[in-house]
């Protein structure tokens, strides 16, 4: 079993997942974190970007997981992935994408559709995880949140927000099985909340009220923009907070349940796991 993007949170997580299931993995990454690597059989270094160094990372193997970061030539770094997979005779791919929004068609959204449609006509059999948002993302604010404070310019849109590690069981559980489902799969959470009631929930967790801030999302970008971040990668994700203040993002999908057996993970679980430990290291 091949997993690209091992060295990531979620990617460390599918390969610890198939490891604790008996099943050997290869992990594939441009730098080596022993301690997010323990455990696996195999460790191959190797670049999206670079179709020579495939060739070896996919050599024998039968599935591969698919993750890599949101970037401009997303889809020529995943296509890459795709061929090589092809050459080598692989089975099956699960790739991580995300959940289609009408309307929006580019930036990271229009990278995943076309990258969708790539697996869509391979021969290389496939099922694709179609995630809401990530909780983890949070966690991009523990500065604030230590100060009490969370920005979500979503105004009354509601988000079934995914917990990780519901997403990494997933992968684990399609990665394993024989008969794979092809998808997609819509990934969410097992509620639909507004940015006040997520706050309240935060505050709650973390014994504490809460100050919801609600920028306008042109002053967002503004400030998006002042801290560095890519433009490519802002215009997307300025396009996704638009869409979400319509509720683009609030069904709720009972394909977690479905893969699994069981529901998906309530945000509070993430935020007492996950969330309030890190808050407390960072005090």
């Amino acid at each position: 079993m091949l997993v690209i993007g091992a060295t990531g949170e979620l990617g460390a997580a599918v390969a610890r997942d198939l490891v604790a299931r008996g099943i050997a993995v290869r992990a594939m990454t441009r730098r080596v974190d022993p301690l997010l690597l323990a455990g696996v059989d195999e460790v191959v270094r190797a670049d999206l970007g670079d179709p020579s160094t495939l060739g070896a990372a996919f050599a024998g193997v039968q599935r591969v997981f698919l993750l890599s970061s949101p970037a401009a030539d997303q889809v020529a770094l995943e296509t890459n992935a795709i061929v090589a997979a092809e050459i080598a005779g692989v089975q099956h791919v699960v790739k991580v994408s995300n959940l289609p929004i009408a309307g929006l068609d580019s930036g990271l959204h229009g990278n995943h559709r076309a990258i969708e449609r790539r697996l869509a006509s391979s021969r290389v059999a496939s099922t694709v995880l179609q995630p809401s948002f990530f909780a983890s993302v949070l966690l991009r604010q523990i500065a604030l949140l230590r100060r009490r404070r969370v920005v979500l310019p979503t105004g009354d849109g509601r988000i079934a927000w995914i917990d990780p590690r519901d997403i990494a069981a997933v992968a684990g559980e399609v990665l394993a099985s024989p008969a794979p489902p092809a998808g997609p799969l819509r990934l969410t959470g097992p509620e639909s909340l507004a940015a006040a009631e997520l706050a309240v929930r935060i505050g709650r967790a973390a014994g504490g009220e809460i100050t919801l801030v609600q920028p306008d999302l042109d002053k967002w970008g503004a400030d998006l923009k002042s801290a560095g971040m890519d433009p490519w990668l802002r215009e997307s994700t300025l396009h996704l907070y638009a869409a979400v203040t319509t509720g683009a993002l609030s069904d709720v999908s009972a394909d977690v349940s479905r893969v699994l057996g069981r529901a998906s993970r309530p945000i509070d679980d993430w935020l007492h796991d996950e969330l309030v430990p890190r808050l407390a290291r960072a005090e």
